[in-house]
């Protein structure tokens, strides 16, 4: 009898694991409809011609050092550049397109529709870029732009001048093939993305006195972000395009501790440098509490699932009991452990004035990308209780909280139309056809400065990842792919020809790359 009992029990508990396996998490088939709003086939192509200009814009040292710290002379010649590569645009469309100079070194463009109860979005990207580091861990000259037959070679390619220059592409072609469009949107290129605001906060205060710049009222936001990973999973033969709908925090702290001078023969038992480490030790080798299933996430994990293969397709369809083993295997790679929580990063450390002097005073600042349960305020308060040494004085230096989260979903309709144009550009393998899914950013952007603007914030490039590819943003060897200039091109052709609808419902739906 005891055993009949387990055994109905276990029958039971298996028949819930497979019921959600293959029932709750199957494949959506609509998704994979052909997708294409407008009734042509119209292909962009990345030529020689693009090629060379593309090239051009990438040789601009347009370094961002840090905060008050720019290359401000190169920024200047790509921005009149830009201008000038464009100025075609304003003259033949002046009727309704039009450009700003915004905080002296950023661009606006303005595109006014026909129909002016439209709300209008806004696409936005930045000419500045990283320092290269060690030149010499470079293949090639990091701003020689070398394109050999498969990639081109430059900092600045996937961060941001890839995003800029297809979009930018994109509106002229869109322009000398449609006219003037029935939504008006805009393209901001700032110039201190990596170590400001100005340009974006002075974008977002300009675009706040036009036409529904107030209360949120813009259709959407879309600024660079996650992007398409290839062999993302385990046994997933499928790409995964990340939609950003959400965007990490940030908060630097500075820990501080004087103590009392002395001479290097008489050592007290702790020196500043000494307590200072012994923190920064704690920091590091304990992790902030897992936030996982509190963000976005979870979704892109239940998006996924369907085309998982067994036994990890059961797995991930029973989060609510292995849960804690998805948690364990993400910790083990940074990359998807800062999915899941507020990550740590000790970024600075200084100490010390002499040889045979013991230090007075010693200070390191932590760098934290806060994951969108947390806060400021409770990171915080969780290194307080981790350090546990009131000798060390900390000091908040920046704080940004993460982002609210974006809404998502077929039901939204830029984020619908977002992922539309996704698969119309991206779809090239019936077998194994992409996956579009929310994500988390990890990462900060512009679009922090847009909130005025709207409540559908999105973040993504269109270009495809290898796990290869991860280290190269912010590191040696950046490059991007012909293949993917070409696809980002259509990308962006296409997302502007598919929000003149009113209603996505409204329009047969049409492959067309």
């Amino acid at each position: 009898m005891f055993w009949t009992i387990i055994v109905i029990i276990f029958s039971g508990f298996l028949s819930i694991l497979l019921y959600r396996t293959y029932v709750v998490f199957t494949p959506d088939k609509a998704i994979f409809q052909p997708c294409s709003s407008s009734i042509d086939n119209h292909s962009l192509q990345f030529d020689q011609h693009r090629l060379q200009t593309f090239q051009k814009l990438l040789q601009f040292q347009t370094i961002s050092y840090g905060r008050n710290k720019q290359n401000l002379i190169e920024i200047k010649k790509c921005r009149d550049f830009i201008k000038a590569h464009y100025d075609d645009l304003i003259k033949k469309y002046s009727k309704f397109v039009e450009l700003h100079d915004i905080a002296e070194y950023s661009l606006l463009y303005s595109i006014q529709g026909k129909n002016s109860n439209l709300k209008p979005f806004l696409f936005s990207a930045h000419m500045d870029v990283v320092p290269a580091g060690n030149i010499n861990r470079w293949k090639y000259p990091p701003f020689d732009a070398h394109s050999d037959e498969e990639f081109i070679y430059a900092r600045g390619t996937l961060d941001d001048k890839g995003n800029l220059f297809t979009m930018m592409e994109a509106l002229k072609e869109y322009l000398n093939v449609y006219g003037q469009p029935l939504r008006t949107f805009y393209i901001a290129l700032t110039h201190d993305e990596e170590v400001g605001k100005s340009g974006a906060m002075g974008i977002a205060h300009y675009l706040s006195q036009q036409p529904f710049g107030h209360n949120g009222q813009f259709e959407f936001i879309l600024d660079e972000g996650t992007i398409i990973l290839e062999e993302a999973f385990p046994t997933l033969k499928n790409p995964i395009a990340i939609i950003g709908v959400a965007e990490k925090g940030s908060i630097n702290i500075e820990y501080r501790i004087d103590v009392a001078p002395g001479h290097s023969s008489m050592p007290s038992a702790s020196t500043a440098i000494g307590i200072l480490a012994r923190a920064v030790d704690k920091l590091e080798s304990t992790l902030q509490p897992s936030q996982f299933g509190r963000g976005p996430e979870l979704s892109l994990f239940h998006g996924v699932t369907p085309y998982l293969k067994f036994p990890l397709r059961l797995v991930m369809s029973n989060i609510w009991l292995f849960g804690p083993v998805i948690q364990l295997v993400l910790s083990r790679k940074p990359g998807t452990d800062a999915m899941q929580r507020t990550s740590t990063a000790v970024t600075s450390i200084s100490g010390g004035e002499k040889e045979n002097i013991l230090p007075t005073s010693a200070s390191a600042t932590v760098n934290h990308r806060i994951h969108t349960a947390d806060s400021c305020r409770k990171i915080l308060e969780n290194n307080r209780r981790i350090i546990n040494d009131d000798r060390l004085v900390s000091h908040i230096k920046s704080c940004s909280e993460p982002s609210p989260i974006s809404p998502y979903g077929k039901h939204i309709y830029p984020y619908r139309i977002l992922e539309q144009t996704i698969r119309q550009t991206f779809e090239n393998d019936h077998h194994h056809p992409i996956i579009v899914v929310p994500g988390l950013m990890v990462g900060g952007t512009d679009s922090r400065s847009y909130t005025n603007l709207s409540k559908n914030l999105y973040r993504f490039s269109p270009f495809v990842y290898h796990h290869n590819d991860l280290n190269r943003l912010h590191g040696d060897n950046e490059r991007i792919r012909h293949s993917d200039m070409q696809r980002g091109l259509n990308f962006y052709f296409h997302l502007i020809r598919n929000n003149q609808l009113v209603n996505i419902s409204e329009t047969k739906l049409n492959s067309e790359l």
